[in-house]
């Protein structure tokens, strides 16, 4: 993922808008800082959506301090 990156010359990233740390790990190993990881905050997730991003969260998905306590107890209570 960093190559195009590269070949494009970024050497950083103000505001990473992804909550995959696979990307993160990927861009910021390869020597490309990243300066903000932008939150998704609860109330734009729509309702239908609650199970995919608490299941994302719950295996390693960053979403910063807004999603920070999901434990198995809370994944297996959304519905």
């Amino acid at each position: 993922m960093p190559d195009p990156l590269h070949w494009l010359g970024v050497t950083k990233i103000h505001n990473f808008i992804s909550m995959s740390d696979m990307k993160y790990n990927a861009i910021v190993n390869t020597g490309i800082e990243i300066v903000n990881r932008v939150e998704i905050p609860k109330d734009l997730v729509p309702d239908d959506a609650q199970v995919e991003i608490t299941a994302k969260v719950f295996h390693g998905y960053n979403a910063g301090k807004t999603y920070q306590d999901i434990d198995e107890d809370e994944l297996n209570q959304t519905v």
